[in-house]
């Protein structure tokens, strides 16, 4: 059994690898690029979506050119350019960028696509304390092959990934298997937050900062920001199927009732 794992994302220029595990259909790298800068990108066996931090790129991919374009992720909406496996890309770079290389394994050939600004959705989840926006930037409705992807946004002081959910078991009608990565960035960025991953194979609690990352293997995972600061993080999912189904841990779901 792999149990969860907390690792800073390296801002070095160049590929910086963050998680990859050969018993996992996650992995994650960060991709940093001076103004100037190309990269050439092959996917292999993974289905990679490319999402910025801040950048300004073009990716060229299969004769297609895309272009994304954010300030930060707290001033700018999100965008994403999603490559199939096999594929050997060209990212060029107008100003400094961040790019979170977000990757599953796969077996299906798919074709690349952009999600743009304006197609990406928000919604405001929750009530009180964990009221909460969501973007949905690759969602089941997309032509993905295995990646579901958004972000979330914690007010200061706010919780997320409440009341605790888990999807970890097959169970028809209530619960779909997928494992799941989050990576962090804190308003300001001297700040942190908590993630909190426990279920039947345990109990582990992270303090996260800017630019850390973390798996979810297994359990429920509740996040917390603490107060004074604004917490971001990028969510990304794959397992069986790409239909979300989360099941909310018993002990809490009368939150969701009252």
């Amino acid at each position: 059994m792999r149990n969860p794992v907390k690792m800073n994302a390296g801002r070095g220029r160049g590929l910086n690898r963050v998680f990859s595990d050969e018993l996992s259909p996650l992995a994650l790298d960060m991709l940093v690029l001076d103004a100037g800068d190309s990269f050439e990108l092959d996917t292999a066996g993974f289905e990679t979506a490319i999402v910025p931090m801040k950048a300004q790129v073009e990716v060229l991919c299969e004769g297609r050119f895309f272009t994304l374009k954010r300030e930060d992720v707290f001033s700018s909406r999100a965008s994403s350019v999603c490559l199939p496996r096999d594929c050997k890309a060209t990212i060029r770079a107008s100003s400094y960028s961040e790019l979170a290389l977000c990757k599953a394994r796969t077996d299906e050939k798919g074709e690349a696509f952009l999600v743009s600004p304006a197609q990406v959705r928000e919604k405001t989840v929750g009530r009180q304390l964990w009221e909460r926006k969501v973007v949905d930037i690759i969602g089941p409705d997309q032509n993905a092959s295995r990646l579901v992807l958004g972000e979330t946004f914690n007010q200061p002081g706010g919780w997320s990934s409440f009341p605790p959910h888990k999807h970890d078991t097959p169970v028809p009608g209530h619960e779909v298997r997928m494992e799941e990565v989050y990576l962090f960035r804190l308003n300001p960025a001297e700040g942190f937050g908590t993630q909190t991953i426990y279920g039947e194979e345990g109990s582990f609690s992270f303090m996260v900062g800017d630019y850390d990352a973390v798996t979810i293997p297994w359990g429920y995972h509740p996040v917390s920001a603490m107060p004074g600061y604004g917490l971001y993080y990028l969510w990304f999912l794959a397992g069986d199927g790409r239909t979300l189904m989360p099941n909310t841990d018993p002990n809490f779901k009368w939150l969701e009732e009252r």
